[in-house]
């Protein structure tokens, strides 16, 4: 099941994908789905971030809680049987909010942040196909630190130890249609960033 869920970044959200199963508004988040003509299934926060007329239906939560209102809407996601999640109005902003907000990947691998030009997801151990993006670098952060392979690109790598202080694995280009990471040890950012 493919659902979108729509936070409350400051930054513009130019489009939104409709071909998905279930939509979550969070807080502010929904103000952006009605003006993208998008009705959400479920609209949760405690909306300090929301200046309009809240729904009758809408999930409300205190402003001081112990989690995040994405986190409220990744698990009421998961709970609606969610396999892939596209969160758009989650990165820019606040820098505390979005390196939660990227720190949230390794507690929802199905996630994916969405903004301007820009996608990052988090990968484990295993081997992914990454197809090419024109107008894109394609770059990989590891999670602290991994083992990888990378081959289908400018700057390939095998079997290498790279760790997140270092910026080797950062802009790189496809050079097939498909690049192809193994991680072999730890986890990985990766990031497809608009050139």
């Amino acid at each position: 099941m493919r659902v979108l869920i729509v936070a409350a970044s400051p930054e513009p959200i130019s489009g939104l994908p409709r071909d998905v199963d279930y939509i979550i508004g969070v807080d502010g988040g929904y103000e952006t789905l009605l003006n993208h003509g998008l009705n959400p299934d479920l609209v949760v926060g405690d909306f300090d971030s929301f200046t309009g007329e809240v729904p009758i239906d809408a999930v409300r939560y205190p402003s001081e809680k112990d989690v995040t209102d994405l986190e409220i809407a990744l698990e009421a996601a998961r709970g609606h049987g969610a396999t892939e999640m596209l969160v758009y109005g989650a990165l820019g902003g606040r820098l505390d909010m979005t390196l939660s907000n990227i720190g949230l990947l390794e507690a929802y691998p199905e996630m994916r942040l969405v903004t301007a030009g820009q996608t990052v997801r988090l990968v484990g151990s295993g081997r992914y196909e990454l197809p090419r993006q024109d107008g894109h670098y394609l770059s990989l952060i590891p999670w602290k630190q991994a083992n990888v392979t990378i081959r289908g690109v400018k700057y390939p790598l095998d079997r290498h130890d790279v760790v997140s202080h270092e910026a080797l694995t950062i802009s790189n280009e496809w050079d097939d249609e498909t690049a192809d990471l193994i991680v072999h040890e730890g986890m990985v950012l990766v990031l497809y960033v608009k050139k």
